[in-house]
C-alpha cells in the first residue's frame, strides 16, 4: 500500500509564522492604533509626541533589521526570535505601569521595538525564503494574509480596552506574546537542505524530519556552498537593491501613517471609537484578497508587474482620503486601499527573493530593512505633524500620492529578475 505524501515541512514553517503574525497584527501593528488614541486621552499628549516614539522605533528597528540578518544568517532564526519573545514580552507587560512620555519612549524602543525586530519580519520572512523557491509569491501570500487576520481582531481588541482599560490590555498581550511565541519559534528551521530536503519540496536528497532530527551544530552552520544567488557586496552595488529599498520605503511611509492614524481619522470625523476600530478592522480583511490574490499573482506573472500596479492604486486611494469628508468615502479608500496594500505586502519579499536569491538572503533582506526604514520612520509623525498643524491629514495624504508614482517609476526601471 503506497504511504500517503507528508506535507512539506515548509508549509508548517509558514502555519506556525502565520499564527505568530496574527497576534503581532493584532496588538501591535493594527492594534496599537487603539492604545495610541487612549494613551493620548489618558496623559493629554500630542500626537506628534507619542508619533515619534512610534518613528524612533522604526529607526531602531531598520537598524537592527540589517545586524540581525547577519544573526539569522549565521545562527539560525530559533534563538534569535525566542530572545526576541522574551524582550518584547517584558516591554508589554512594563508599558502597563508608565506614567510619562519619557517613560514610554524609553521602554518602547528599549524592550518593544527590539524585542519584535527580532522575532518578526526579517528572520520569519528569511526561513520562509530559504524553504521556496517556485513558490515563494504563494507561501508569501498566504503568510502576509496573517497581518490582515490579526487586523480584524484589533474589534476583540478594542473590547477588551474598553472593559478591562490600557493597562491590562498591556499585560494580557505580554502574556500572549510568551504564550503563541515560544512554541512557533521552535518550527523555525534555518533552510531544507540541513535536512535533506530541497526547497518546495522538490526531490528530497534523502529522508529527515526537520522536526526532530536538528542538533544545534547543524543549526549553527553557514549556507550551502550550492546556493545561489548574490553576495551582500554584490546586492549592495546593484540597481536593484536601491531601487527595491528606496520605493519600498515609501510604500512604508504611507501604510504605517495610513495604520496608524485611521482610527483617529475615523472618530475626527465624528464617528465612535467602535466605528473606527470596525473600519480598521475592515481594511485588513478585505487586504486578504490582494495578500493571497497578490501571492499567486507574483508566482504567475512575475513580481514586478504586480510591485508597479500594487503601489499606482495605493496612490490612488491615498487622493480618495484626502478628499474623505464621510463615512462611505472612507470605505471607498478601504476598498480601493486594502487589496492594493495587502498585495504590495506580499510582494516585497518575494520580489527581492527573485533579484537577490537564497545565499545572502538574510543579510540583504536586513539591509535593505535598513534603506526602508527611513520611510516607516518618517510617514506616521510626518501626518501627526501635518494634523496638527493644519487640523487635517490631506496635505499628508496628497504627499504620499505623488511619492508613490515616484515609487512606481523606480520598480519599471528595474530590469528582469536574475533568480526567479
Amino acid at each position: 500500500m503506497q504511504q500517503p505524501k507528508r506535507i512539506f515541512y515548509g508549509w508548517w514553517i509558514v502555519l506556525a509564522a502565520f499564527l505568530a503574525l496574527t497576534f503581532t497584527s493584532m496588538t501591535g501593528g493594527y492594534g496599537f492604533s487603539l492604545f495610541y488614541k487612549r494613551l493620548i486621552d489618558h496623559f493629554g499628549w500630542t500626537r506628534t509626541g507619542l508619533a515619534g516614539a512610534i518613528s524612533l522605533s522604526r529607526l531602531e528597528a531598520g537598524v537592527l533589521g540589517g545586524i540581525e540578518g547577519f544573526l539569522v544568517d549565521r545562527y539560525g532564526p530559533t534563538r534569535i526570535i525566542l530572545l526576541g519573545i522574551i524582550l518584547s514580552s517584558i516591554g508589554m507587560i512594563w508599558l502597563s505601569v508608565i506614567n510619562s512620555l519619557v517613560e514610554f519612549y524609553l521602554v518602547f524602543i528599549l524592550l518593544v521595538t527590539v524585542g519584535r525586530s527580532l522575532s518578526a519580519m526579517v528572520a520569519i520572512d528569511t526561513t520562509v525564503a530559504n524553504w521556496f523557491i517556485r513558490r515563494r509569491g504563494t507561501a508569501f501570500g498566504i503568510l502576509r494574509t496573517a497581518v490582515a487576520v490579526g487586523a480584524a481582531g484589533v474589534i476583540v481588541v478594542s473590547w477588551f480596552i474598553n472593559e478591562f482599560g490600557w493597562r491590562s490590555a498591556f499585560v494580557a498581550t505580554g502574556i500572549g506574546i510568551l504564550l503563541i511565541g515560544v512554541p512557533t519559534s521552535f518550527v523555525m528551521k534555518p533552510r531544507p537542505e540541513l535536512y535533506g530536503l530541497l526547497p518546495d519540496g522538490d526531490s528530497p536528497i534523502k529522508t529527515a524530519d526537520p522536526a526532530t532530527h536538528m542538533t544545534s551544530d547543524i543549526e549553527n552552520q553557514p549556507y550551502h556552498n550550492n546556493d545561489i544567488g548574490m553576495t551582500v557586496m554584490e546586492a549592495l552595488y546593484s540597481r536593484a537593491f536601491w531601487a527595491l529599498s528606496i520605493g519600498f520605503a515609501i510604500r512604508l511611509m504611507v501604510t504605517g501613517a495610513a495604520t496608524l492614524h485611521a482610527i483617529p481619522l475615523v472618530e475626527d470625523l465624528g464617528y465612535s471609537g467602535a466605528t473606527a476600530a470596525a473600519v480598521l478592522g475592515s481594511m485588513g480583511m478585505v487586504s486578504i484578497v490582494g495578500r493571497l490574490g497578490g501571492g499567486f499573482m507574483n508566482d504567475a506573472f512575475g513580481t514586478k508587474p504586480v510591485a508597479i500596479a500594487s503601489v499606482c492604486l495605493l496612490a490612488v486611494s491615498c487622493l480618495v482620503l484626502a478628499y474623505a469628508q464621510n463615512l462611505w468615502q472612507v470605505i471607498l479608500f478601504v476598498v480601493i486601499y486594502a487589496p492594493s496594500y495587502g498585495c504590495s505586502a506580499a510582494t516585497m519579499p518575494a520580489i527581492k527573493g527573485d533579484y537577490f536569491g537564497r545565499k545572502s538572503f538574510g543579510s540583504i533582506l536586513g539591509l535593505s530593512g535598513m534603506v526602508q526604514m527611513a520611510g516607516s520612520m518618517l510617514g506616521p509623525t510626518f501626518a501627526a505633524y501635518i494634523f496638527d498643524t493644519s487640523g487635517s491629514y490631506r496635505i499628508a495624504f496628497l504627499t504620499f500620492a505623488g511619492l508613490l508614482i515616484i515609487s512606481a517609476a523606480m520598480f519599471m526601471s528595474l530590469k528582469k529578475p536574475r533568480y526567479r
